[in-house]
């Protein structure tokens, strides 16, 4: 990495300051390359993360396939082959397919019925007037 160091110039005095040629070549060429190195360093993080999603997809895929039902197994695999698929476009260079998760289960959760009615009571007061 290259260090530069800035010094601020008032923009009047800037405005005046006629930039030759072989100056402005140079300037657009250090741009050029700031650029380049500010993609570079992106993609090189877009890679890492797509690496860990695919690690850790795989790592429920084990994980499902000592103790899982088949149903979150596949959804396992499913979301594995997402990660590979997204991570091997990064390496190429595409933007991965923006997709939904492919696991759309959700924890069970016993403290609440789903559709969130009382539960019935089929017990009466035995002194209830009629």
């Amino acid at each position: 990495m290259w260090a530069v160091s800035v010094q601020t110039v008032p923009m009047a005095e800037l405005e005046t300051t006629p930039i030759d040629a072989e100056t402005e070549a140079a300037l657009t060429l250090f741009n050029e390359y700031v650029d380049a190195d500010r993609e570079r360093t992106r993609r090189e993080k877009q890679v890492q993360k797509a690496e860990r999603a695919k690690d850790e997809a795989a790592a429920r895929v084990r994980k499902t396939n000592e103790g899982g039902s088949a149903e979150e197994r596949n959804a396992a695999e499913a979301a594995y082959r997402e990660a590979q698929e997204a991570l091997k476009a990064i390496r190429e260079g595409r933007e991965p397919e923006q997709r939904e998760p492919a696991d759309h289960t959700e924890p069970a959760d016993d403290t609440e019925p789903a559709d969130h009615t009382e539960p019935a009571d089929d017990t009466e007061p035995a002194d209830e007037e009629e």
